[in-house]
């Protein structure tokens, strides 16, 4: 059975409280911290995240997600690039096709052509090509051909924006949900699209920690917004997880994306996470460590989680949890 290597967090940037999640990921033992890209309902990440790099030493960081809409993909480059030098090489680039981001200003999200191309361009930029971007040969010419380039982690639920991302970026956040026969059909996918041993496959997974009040409720502000994402490949695989996401799809709101007023909303919404005690949460992610991916990425509460609860949370899954899976 293969390990998972490394333990990520993922959240959503609070001003004045990024740095300090950060510190206790990274002392929790967390290899890194992905933050959430969704300029209307969040703080900018990459502001913060240069925040985490000068108050971190091995804590790797990045995005989950951002776009390529709202910011043209070589200003994407250019932030990811600079904290890339900033955090002497520790940053990941991870890029979806866009959500709330995008639908908040009237935007539609990509199309997985559009996504797989944004992703061939963010890769070269990064790379120190120079890419054809809108016509234009493209370059960050400021670049230390020296630096390693920063890792473009695709973040995708469905086939065809799966296989975008296999063709195109250095890695794959996989979100479809915690189905280990599911997982490993897309797994296939990706291994069968991309001959590439070093191609990186994450699994994005929503974790709700029980205690002797009962199951935690704050991860529902998350779970439907996720679920609904992979509606339509998880009904298509007749999937066991597939009623829940479609019952997600059509109750979603926008409104209340990411808050914890979204919990309830969905009956059995829970399904589509790993909830249970610490030792029934660290049983069901091992369990996952079968399925081909090598590393996890892990979302804690909500956005409206108060700080405090969240850190509690990152320093039980890191210690108590992380240590499980290598």
């Amino acid at each position: 059975m293969r390990s998972i290597v490394r333990l990520w967090l993922n959240t959503f940037p609070r001003i004045g409280e990024t740095a300090d999640i950060a510190r206790v990921a990274e002392d929790a033992g967390f290899f890194g911290v992905l933050l959430t890209d969704s300029q209307c309902l969040a703080p900018d990440p990459f502001v913060e995240l240069g925040a985490v790099a000068r108050v971190t030493d091995r804590l790797h960081l990045g995005t989950c997600t951002t776009n390529v809409l709202t910011r043209h993909v070589s200003v994407v480059a250019n932030l990811a690039a600079t904290l890339q030098a900033d955090s002497s090489g520790r940053m990941h680039l991870g890029v979806a096709r866009g959500d709330s981001a995008v639908r908040k200003v009237g935007l539609d999200p990509a199309t997985p052509e559009q996504f797989g191309q944004a992703l061939s361009e963010l890769r070269g930029l990064l790379a120190g090509a120079t890419p054809s971007v809108s016509a234009t040969d493209s370059s960050l010419q400021w670049l230390d051909p020296s630096t390693s380039a920063t890792p473009v982690l695709g973040v995708a639920s469905g086939p065809r924006s799966i296989t975008a991302a296999a063709r195109h970026a250095d890695g794959l956040i996989l979100q479809v949900g915690t189905d280990p026969e599911v997982i490993r059909h897309f797994v296939e996918l990706i291994r069968t699209t991309t001959p590439r041993p070093d191609f990186r496959i994450l699994l994005y997974v929503i974790v709700g920690l029980s205690d002797d009040r009962g199951p935690d409720s704050t991860v529902l502000g998350v779970t439907p917004l996720l679920a609904r994402m992979a509606a339509e490949p998880l009904r298509d695989l007749g999937a066991q997880q597939a009623p829940v996401a479609e019952a997600a799809a059509q109750s979603y709101s926008l409104a209340t994306h990411g808050l914890s007023a979204a919990q309830g909303a969905v009956d059995g919404a829970l399904e589509y996470a790993i909830t249970g005690t610490v030792d029934e949460c660290a049983d069901q992610l091992v369990a996952l460590s079968g399925t081909g991916c090598d590393e996890l990425v892990v979302i804690l509460g909500s956005m409206d989680t108060p700080t405090s609860q969240l850190l509690d949370l990152i320093r039980t899954v890191g210690t108590s949890i992380g240590p499980r899976l290598t």
